[in-house]
């Protein structure tokens, strides 16, 4: 007998689930293959940096190079008996990074000082411009205003860094020597100013979000209860939002803690242990991006370059992944 009209559309019907089934599962193991190729290489590069930097602890002439207390009559023994501990005085136990002399000094506090000044700087400017202006957007400007803000924002995000390095390094560090009467042109309040702009599209687009989303009802019903639009943000809304917003700053300190190339062209790139925002600094990336390219591979220098970018990808690591916890865990009240 042949098949019955109703029988075929059900053959049919089952065919075309298993199809859809099995195009289903190719697609979630593309996806999952994505996925893991993304995690790969992410471990990978932590693997890479971990293992060149490792010889710091692991190559007896390396702990000989690094430590202070060098005995040239006694090289032998001397390679058989330096420590970790030495490397670690010459790293945290000295205020200098000078890696070409006699003694290298390979001290990680003039680094960390001009990391931290640069980057205050440009998170506390990029989040006083981001907050303003995300207000502005989510509470007063008009809808086509707010669109214009909005897209010079984005254009701004995609803007080389190069060349805002640039622009600093020719205009604006003259202009802001002239008005704040510093002794050096290139400082860290200057590379710090221009890296906030680096941090203003990411900043301005999550404190928008956050405010874009708080819920409408409980605005109404403020206005209802006769609250002017200030009142409802300052007592309401930057209240009920704080908890994100300070999420939101991290995942920007996490953005401008590893910038280089502005940094580089703005810094003045002097390694000096110190909070003076109107003096030189030296970052972490900047030293590796000045340093990386005439450095022996396989030397001390060299492993030490990669132990600061391994510092450098822990550090963001731990930010980022801060902030996304925090903006999980906080909600609107």
């Amino acid at each position: 007998m042949s098949d019955t009209p109703e029988s075929a559309k059900i053959s049919s019907r089952n065919q075309s689930m298993k199809k859809r089934k099995l195009e289903e599962q190719v697609a979630i193991g593309v996806l999952f293959l994505g996925g893991l190729l993304a995690v790969g290489i992410v471990l990978a590069i932590f693997s890479f940096i971990f293992t060149e930097s490792l010889p710091l602890v692991t190559d007896p002439d390396q702990r000989n190079e690094m430590s202070l207390y060098h005995d040239t009559e006694n090289e032998e023994e001397f390679a058989r008996t330096a420590s970790v501990f030495q490397t670690l005085d010459n790293m945290l136990g000295q205020i200098m990074w000078q890696p070409v002399s006699e003694q290298p000094l390979f001290s990680l506090w003039p680094l960390m000082a001009g990391t931290l000044k640069i980057t205050l700087v440009a998170v506390v400017e990029g989040t006083i411009i981001s907050f303003l202006t995300a207000l502005a957007i989510a509470f007063y400007l008009p809808k086509r205003l707010r669109y214009a803000v909005k897209v010079i924002t984005e254009l701004l995000a995609g803007m080389p860094t190069v060349v805002l390095g640039f622009l600093g390094l020719i205009f604006f560090a003259t202009y802001m020597q002239e008005i704040t009467g510093t002794t050096f042109r290139l400082n860290a309040f200057l590379a710090g100013t221009m890296l906030s702009l680096t941090v203003i599209p990411i900043m301005t687009t999550l404190f928008e979000d956050i405010y874009s989303s708080y819920p409408k009802e409980q605005i109404h019903a403020a206005k209802c209860c006769g609250l002017f639009d200030y009142q409802i943000i300052t007592s309401i809304i930057i209240p009920a939002t704080y908890g994100k917003v300070f999420a939101a700053g991290l995942l920007g300190f996490g953005r401008s803690f590893g910038e280089t190339m502005i940094v580089l062209m703005c810094s003045g790139n002097a390694a000096i242990f110190n909070m003076d925002f109107a003096a030189g600094a030296r970052t972490f990336a900047a030293t590796i991006g000045a340093e990386m390219g005439e450095v022996i591979v396989g030397d001390t220098h060299y492993s030490m370059l990669f132990l600061l970018g391994f510092i450098l990808i822990v550090t963001t690591f731990v930010i980022n992944y801060l902030s996304q916890k925090l903006i999980r865990k906080w909600t609107y009240a």
